[in-house]
Order: C-alpha cells, then sequence, then structure tokens
C-alpha cells in the first residue's frame, strides 16, 4: 500500500508513539507524539505538569474477567495498525528500536519530572527485556513514568488531530512538512510487526495509582483493567509481546542482543537483556590423590551456568560531548568500535554541531585506508559511511541524501533532534533537514580534506589521494555546488617532474612561465604513455608543463573544469593548439605556407590513408617525432574510445564501428623529420607506371601512420596487416643485405683463384654475416 492510498483512509491518525509518555508531560520535538486529541486540550493550556483529562469516551463498555473494560479504538485505528505494518515498515526488526525508544523516552521523563525529588533523582531508570520460549513472549520493561487509566485510553486507544488525513494527502502530494508526521507517531503499533497479541502493564508515578493491565490484539477494541500480578515497583511500564508463529527468531537472546547493538547502542540508560552465561571456575579435584603436606591441592576447570541481566550499550556517545572534553585516543577508540576498523586508524576527523534552525550534533572521519567494500566497487549500495541517530536511537545508515556520493568513503555520526524518529526511511528522506544537515556535512568533509592538504607531512595527502582521488573527481563531475571548493585538492602527474611527482594546479600556476596564457594537458593510458606522447612534446619543446590525465575519469571530469584562476585549460592532443605568445594571424600564414611547400606528399598520405584520418596537414611544432595523431575540437581521445567501447560491449552492443567517422583523428605531419624527408623523396620520384615504388612508398605512409598511432595512444585496428608491413620491411633489408654479400664474395673469387673451396665458402659467410649486422 502506497502512501497515498495510505492517506485516504488514515482518517485522523494513529495514536502517540511516545506509547509510555503521558501526552501532558512536556517533550522534546522529536517525540512531540502523543499531544492532540480532540478531546485532550494542548500542553499549553494545561494546569498542573501530570494533568491529564479523563474526559474519553468509552464505547460500549462491559465489565468483563474481573473488572476488565472493553473499549473500541476510535476512528478504525485497526485499520490504521494495518497500513503501519504493511506500509511504514518493511523492516520487521525495527518494532524493538521503537519500543526501546518509547521506554527511553518514559525514562526520560521520570527523571525530568524527579528533579525537585533528591531520593528519587538519584536513581538511574532502567530498560530491561527478556524472552521467554515457553510462552513465546518478549517483555520489555521500563523504570520510566509510567501511565493512569486515563493515559493508556488516551494514549493507545485514542486518534490523533482530525487534520491528519489532510497532512498525510500534502504529504503525497510533496507539499507537506514531513517534521510535522512526529506528532502522528506510529512506533507502540511496531509491535504488531511481530506480536498478535500486545499487553502493557503500567504503574504511574503520580501518588496511589493503581497498576493497570492494557490488552489487544489488533482488532477493533482494546481492555484495561487493574493488575496485581508481579507488582511494578515504583513506576514503569511493562510491554508483554505475544509472538506471531513466524517471529520466533526474536526469542534468541542472541537475536535481541543483535538488534540493541545495532539500533539502541547509545541510548542514555541502561538497557540489559536476560541471557544465559556460562563462566568456567577453578574447584579442587575430589577424584585426585590427597595432596601432600605443604602441597596445593589439584584443580579442575567446571563449567557454571547463570542467568541473568546483561548490560548491551556500554558505549559512550563521544558526539554529545564537547569538543574540548575528548582526547584523541578517545576518537581513535570510538571510530576503530563504530565502524569496525579495528587495524585502521582515521586520517582526520572533525567534531561538531549545528545550533539555530536546527539541532544537530555529529562526527566524522576520513579513514586512513581504503575500506574493503569500497575497493571492488566505489560506489557499492551495501557500504555503510553515515549513521542516522536521534535522541541516540539508531535509525539508518543507508540515507542517499545525507551526503552526495563522492563523499561516499567519509564515515560518521549524525544525531539530529529535528528528525522524527518513528517513520520509515522512505518518508524520513522528504525532510527538508535533511538538505541543511547534507550541506553542513559536505562542508565540514572539505575542511577535513583541506586539514590533510595543509600539513607538513606531504605522504599523508599523497595516501589520501591514492585512496579517495577518484572520489574527488567524481565530485567535480556531479556536485557543481562545490565544484570550485574540490578543484585546488586535485592533484596531477605533469612534466616537470616526469610524472614521477603530483602537482596541484595551484603550483601549476605558481610555476607558469611569464608569457604563459593556458594550462596544458594531455590524456593518455598512465603516465608513461603520457610521456611518450607526440602531442605533449608540442609543448614541452617550448619549455611549458604539461599535465598528464591518465583514467578515462580524468577526461571526463576535465570537462567541468574549463579554467582555474582566469587561466584556461587546453587538451594538447586537440587540433589547432595555439600558444599565446604568438600571432593567430603568423600561426595560420605559416601552416599554409608548409602545406603548400609539401603539398605532394600530404595529398598522398590523404590518398593512402583514406578512411583511416580526418585530415593531414603540416606542422611545425613537433620537435622529436615524425606525426602525430590529434583529434578535433569535439572528438574522443583514444582514453575514452576504449572506455565507450568496453562500455558497449558489457551491455551487449557491438564494439565494431561504433565511433564511425566522428572520431576520425587529424594527421599532423613534421616536414623536417627525416622519415618524412624519406617518404617525400618516395612520393616525388614516383613514376605514372611503376607499381613497385608506389607499393612501397604506400607501405611506407601506412607505417608512419601506425607509429604515430601508437605513440598517441591510439590502438591498431588491424594487428595482422601492422605486423605484414613490419615483416614485408625486414625482409627488404634481409634480401638487400643478402645480395651485398653474395657480390662481394663473388668479387673476392676473382681476385684469388688459388684459395681452396672451403676457405672461399668461409670468407662468403663471414661476409655474408656482417653485411645482416649491417
Amino acid at each position: 500500500m502506497n502512501l497515498s492510498r495510505a492517506a485516504s483512509v488514515l482518517i485522523a491518525s494513529a495514536a502517540a508513539a511516545g506509547a509510555f509518555v503521558p501526552a501532558s508531560l512536556p517533550m522534546s520535538a522529536t517525540r512531540r507524539t502523543m499531544m492532540a486529541t480532540t478531546t485532550v486540550t494542548t500542553s499549553s493550556k494545561m494546569g498542573g505538569p501530570l494533568s491529564m483529562s479523563d474526559s474519553a469516551t468509552i464505547v460500549d463498555a462491559e465489565t468483563v474477567d474481573e473488572g476488565a473494560e472493553t473499549y473500541e479504538f476510535q476512528a478504525e485505528v485497526g485499520r490504521v495498525m494495518d497500513i503501519i505494518i504493511n506500509s511504514l515498515y518493511s523492516n520487521r526488526d525495527v518494532f524493538l528500536r521503537e519500543l526501546v525508544s518509547n521506554a527511553a523516552d518514559a525514562c526520560d521523563k521520570k527523571r525530568f519530572l524527579s528533579i525537585s525529588d533528591a531520593d528519587a533523582a538519584s536513581i538511574t531508570p532502567t530498560i530491561n527485556i527478556k524472552s521467554d520460549k515457553d510462552a513465546m513472549t518478549i517483555t520489555i520493561e521500563d523504570s520510566g513514568v509510567g501511565m493512569t487509566k486515563g493515559e493508556l485510553q488516551n494514549n493507545l486507544g485514542r486518534i490523533a488531530q482530525s487534520g491528519t488525513k489532510k497532512f498525510l494527502e500534502a504529504l503525497g502530494e510533496g507539499s507537506a512538512d514531513v517534521n510535522l508526521i512526529g506528532q502522528f507517531g506510529v512506533g507502540f503499533y511496531s509491535a504488531y510487526l511481530v506480536a498478535d497479541k500486545v499487553e502493557v502493564v503500567t504503574k504511574s508515578m503520580q501518588p496511589d495509582s493503581p497498576q493497570l493491565k492494557w490488552t489487544s490484539d489488533a482488532s477493533s477494541s482494546y481492555t484495561i483493567s487493574e493488575n496485581s500480578d508481579d507488582p511494578i515497583e515504583g513506576s514503569g511500564t511493562r510491554l508483554v509481546l505475544h509472538l506471531k508463529d513466524d517471529a520466533m527468531e526474536y526469542m534468541e537472546p542472541a537475536k535481541l542482543e543483535e538488534l540493541l547493538q545495532q539500533y539502541s547502542e547509545f541510548v542514555e540508560f541502561p538497557i540489559a537483556v536476560w541471557k544465559e552465561k556460562t563462566e568456567y571456575k577453578q574447584v579442587p579435584d575430589e577424584e585426585a590423590d590427597e595432596p601432600a603436606e605443604g602441597e596445593e591441592p589439584k584443580m579442575k576447570t567446571v563449567p557454571e551456568t547463570t542467568e541473568g541481566y546483561e548490560r548491551m550499550n556500554t558505549n559512550k556517545p563521544i558526539w554529545l560531548r564537547s569538543p574540548s572534553d575528548v582526547t584523541e585516543e578517545e576518537y581513535k577508540d570510538f571510530y576503530q568500535s563504530a565502524f569496525k576498523a579495528s587495524y585502521d586508524e582515521p586520517a582526520a576527523h572533525t567534531h561538531f554541531s549545528l545550533e539555530g534552525q536546527i539541532e544537530c550534533k555529529s562526527i566524522l572521519y576520513i579513514p586512513g585506508m581504503l575500506p574493503f567494500e569500497l575497493s571492488k566497487d566505489m560506489f557499492d549500495e551495501d557500504a555503510r559511511n553515515i549513521r542516522l541517530y536521534v535522541k541516540r536511537v539508531f535509525i539508518n545508515d543507508k540515507f542517499d541524501d545525507i551526503v552526495p556520493r563522492w563523499l561516499k568513503f567519509v564515515k560518521g555520526v549524525v544525531d539530529s533532534q529535528d528528525l522524527p524518529l518513528n517513520v520509515s526511511r522512505e518518508i524520513l528522506q522528504k525532510s527538508k533537514v535533511l538538505s541543511i544537515i547534507n550541506k553542513r556535512l559536505v562542508r565540514k568533509s572539505l575542511d577535513m580534506i583541506r586539514e590533510i592538504e595543509s600539513d607538513e607531512d606531504e605522504s599523508k595527502y599523497i595516501m589520501f589521494w591514492n585512496n579517495f582521488g577518484k572520489y574527488l573527481k567524481v565530485g567535480v563531475i556531479e556536485d557543481r555546488r562545490n565544484a570550485d571548493d574540490i578543484v585546488p585538492l586535485l592533484r596531477f602527474f605533469s612534466s616537470k617532474s616526469d610524472g614521477e611527482e603530483y602537482t596541484s594546479l595551484e603550483q601549476y600556476v605558481e610555476g607558469m612561465k611569464e608569457n604563459q596564457k593556458q594550462i596544458y594537458y594531455v590524456t593518455a593510458d598512465g603516465k608513461d604513455k603520457a610521456r611518450m606522447s607526440p602531442a605533449a612534446e608540442k609543448v614541452r619543446s617550448r619549455g611549458y608543463e604539461v599535465l598528464y590525465l591518465t583514467e578515462p575519469l580524468d577526461e571526463i571530469m576535465i570537462e567541468s573544469v574549463t579554467e582555474f584562476k582566469e587561466f584556461k585549460l587546453v587538451d594538447v592532443s586537440k587540433e589547432g593548439l595555439e600558444f599565446g605568445d604568438e600571432d593567430k594571424e603568423e600561426r595560420k600564414k605559416k601552416e599554409e605556407e608548409l602545406n603548400a611547400e609539401h603539398k605532394l606528399v600530404k595529398e598522398y598520405l590523404e590518398t593512402a590513408l583514406a578512411g583511416k584520418v580526418q585530415k593531414v596537414k603540416m606542422t611545425d611544432l613537433l620537435a622529436d617525432s615524425p606525426a602525430a595523431l590529434v583529434q578535433s575540437a569535439y572528438g574522443m581521445s583514444p582514453t575514452m574510445q576504449r572506455y565507450m567501447k568496453a562500455q558497449n560491449v558489457a551491455s551487449g552492443g557491438s564494439d565494431a564501428g561504433m565511433m564511425g567517422s566522428f572520431n576520425q583523428a587529424v594527421l599532423e605531419i613534421n616536414p623536417a623529420h627525416p622519415i618524412v624527408q624519406d617518404l617525400e623523396s618516395m612520393v616525388n620520384s614516383l613514376g605514372d607506371d611503376d607499381d613497385s615504388d608506389d607499393s612501397q612508398a604506400k607501405n611506407f605512409a601506412v607505417l608512419l601512420y601506425d607509429v604515430a598511432a601508437l605513440t598517441s595512444g591510439y590502438e591498431i585496428e588491424d594487428s595482422g596487416d601492422f605486423a605484414g608491413r613490419i615483416l614485408s620491411m625486414m625482409t627488404s633489408k634481409t634480401d638487400t643485405g643478402i645480395k651485398d654479400a653474395e657480390v662481394e664474395a663473388k668479387n673476392f673469387e676473382n681476385e684469388d683463384k688459388s684459395t681452396d673451396d672451403f676457405q672461399r665458402a668461409l670468407l662468403s659467410a663471414r661476409i655474408a654475416n656482417d653485411a645482416k649486422a649491417k
């Protein structure tokens, strides 16, 4: 059942979530869940702290079972419970979270009301949980404030404001403030996720209050009667859940302990579970021989099984303390225990609170090493990084909106006083408070990263970058609001350190030459290939530094970083590379002159490489390389082409020809290079009918293209054809060497006829070997 349908049947929604707290008592903002009913005035109009209207309507009341009175739930509360069970809670485990939270609220109220009573204030309220396998029940008992008969009727059997329906309708349309849902809390009814019958035995802390028993099986009615069985000492509430047949797993103390550790680890009041414990003791061995005089009697180890309550929530919520009161060792211990990171020490942490519009306390950590769950999938959906608490009660750690996904590696806790505790995760995600918390968490995370960056030990940031640098790159792509703050934190290899050390854009700008107007970068598969790129050579030859972008993610990221400190970022592997220290018209004129001067070889290459390149152009920017492949302004780099092909194949497509002619590169030729000059000589000497020379020139031209493609980072499309050209070249060189050797051997034979056959053969072999060596 979706929420809009729930709204249509929720005519004035459920009773209060804080089921064990009198509705008239002052309550925190997050659990003001039982205040308003049609017959109870608002808290501002109530006289004393324990005043409560007992004017609840008794519908068809009758005396049964020694004084028990039966009441009808108002406004179809049975249907409300059905909605709660089938719509709001998809995980039955949360029943214990909700009921323990209610018990903790009751304990908190008792402590508040006992401030003026020194004896009562000195006693800490407790919460005890016990399962009974024979009776198939779970008992949750607190020593909190308890409830009167009127409070039982109002809190567990009545409805909330009649405006609930309108509120939920607005919620479904996205126009309501979800924080208000706390006033229509449904936490108590989560008991029916696992139980088919619930008993509430309670005794109010008001003087001379009787012990009462509330019972309901989630039908249309409930009963209230006085109860003297197992008297409650002082005040408090005992909740007995009669479990369904399919909920027997919750009978196990180990399961209850697991849930308490997950959800209620940091609840302020002691929570204990009744469990069986086995201890081993040393006792005298009665079967052993009598010890000699002066000797100790022989001992043996025997198991001793005992039963009793064992406290579960021993960890302290250090985020609620002042940062000045928490030591570095405590921060580390909390990180290692809370996030199961025993072998990791956090690289940085921050402890802060929000006040004003919302109240929130938080501790964030940057791990010292990449968490295991993120090593295979950087956005693993099962990874738990931010744990959300409300009043120390764990709510969830899978909120997609609490931090952007580029901060997936940041771990921490957030305890907010302004989020409704007893609603499902899907509803909570609509809360406006989450947006405010999100902004603060991002800002604090960036502060932590800057703190590591500014550390005197530079190796700390290098370690951070190696572990989490890819997340910052994703942040530049996806988080436009914070991109300007992330960009200075990026690191790159560069030509300045020959690709061995990282540099930042800030450091690049500081080291720019006086007449340099742009920031240059090249994309490649690794820093070694970036170093050998002919395109980067064009910039290095002028003494400019080149940044090496060595991952497919870099190329996507750099598209979002067009400028840094008013310097434009330029890809040197793109056509039309310009330098700010030269005149554009003069550069254009020079290129036209080069193309005209070497027109013949240019046209020959365009014909020989038809279908492989978009065009051929002459350039004087290359220094050591004979040729380079560059892309047009909107072309895709070879690294990105391989990435896109792999993605296409992974999705069931074919990699053949998916790029088409759109990504055909431009071949830039260095006419001053000896290899190009040799090719130009071949082209100039070609005759009309000289097929052999034309074949040799074409083979030479295609081989020049292959070398340019390899050094520029492209893949050879036809490896077999490439191998054939290499073997043909090797064979022609070998044949030439053997023919030269034969000529020398023949000349030697004519000069010395007297040399015997053996000597002639030996000399011929030596000459042939020498020729091959040449």
